[in-house]
């Protein structure tokens, strides 16, 4: 299991643990391997960012061996579905026009959250990992949106793709979103509009069963999304790189953005299924060791 669990986690607890009173439980989050060698800095933003929000983030390695990421993720709350490449558009029944894609990660993600489902575990994705959620549980991506999106009459397409993670300390807001209210997002950062970067040509198209939207973009994008079914939901923009950049943007709420990661476990919570973080008492943490 070396190869599994990232040693980086004993750095992460010391942080979530100034972040926390000292009678809380931060969740441990299982974030998924972006699958780049070397890795690069969008990867560390996940680990900084949710321990700066509180939580204890582990990183499960590329593995395709479905015993040892079932082991893996007996030890976490929560399963975090990372950004990068597009979804592979055979996994929703279509042929391949506009997406670029990673066949090895495909087969490792879909894996890890075929795994998180049998475990009934939590899952939140982001970016790639929002859409990844969508597709997973039956819905389906427009394949490039300058190409193929067409907005409602009247308005004009949104930019979706303003710099890069690496340099979201200096990328300007692209857009805001108008969150849905009686969402679950509503409830954790509040109705009003918020301005989001934006790294992404895809986005939902065919919502999945049993999902709804959370927030759009101004040209109708689906920049969020949540399940009444089961435990999970997603965000299109990265939260993550804005909270773990430095210097801070001020022309973001930067406390609200916390807020969707601080907010992770309740975002997922599902009414069907009346979910509750960490309530399994059978769950083990990283060490192994039941929850107190």
């Amino acid at each position: 299991m070396k190869n599994v669990i990232c040693p980086i986690v004993a750095l992460s607890l010391a942080a979530a643990a100034c972040m926390l009173p000292a009678d809380a439980k931060p969740i441990v989050v299982g974030v998924s391997d972006n699958c780049r060698r070397p890795p690069n800095v969008a990867s560390t933003y996940y680990l900084d960012a949710l321990a700066e929000a509180g939580h204890v983030p582990v990183l499960i390695a590329h593995c395709t061996d479905e015993a040892r990421l079932d082991e893996a993720l007996s030890r976490v709350d929560l399963l975090l579905m990372t950004g990068g490449e597009d979804v592979d558009p055979a996994r929703y029944a279509e042929t391949n026009s506009a997406s670029h894609v990673n066949a090895e990660r495909d087969r490792f993600d879909f894996a890890l959250m075929s795994c998180a489902v049998r475990r009934r575990l939590p899952i939140f994705g982001i970016c790639r990992g929002h859409q990844l959620v969508n597709v997973f549980f039956g819905g389906s991506l427009v394949q490039d949106i300058p190409a193929q999106y067409v907005p409602p009459q009247g308005v004009a397409v949104c930019r979706h793709s303003v710099g890069s993670w690496s340099e979201d300390a200096v990328n300007p807001p692209a857009h805001a979103v108008a969150i849905e209210g009686g969402s679950r997002l509503a409830a954790a950062v509040g109705g009003a509009p918020l301005a989001v970067n934006s790294h992404h040509h895809q986005c939902v198209k065919r919502l999945a069963p049993g999902f709804r939207v959370a927030a759009r973009a101004p040209d109708g994008v689906v920049e969020a999304i949540e399940c009444d079914t089961y435990p999970a939901a997603g965000v299109q923009f990265h939260p993550e790189s804005l909270v773990a950049c430095k210097p801070k943007d001020p022309s973001f709420e930067i406390a609200r953005l916390r807020r969707v990661l601080s907010e992770i476990g309740r975002l997922c919570e599902s009414p069907a299924t009346n979910y509750v973080p960490f309530a399994a008492a059978e769950r083990r943490n990283f060490w192994g060791q039941a929850p107190r």
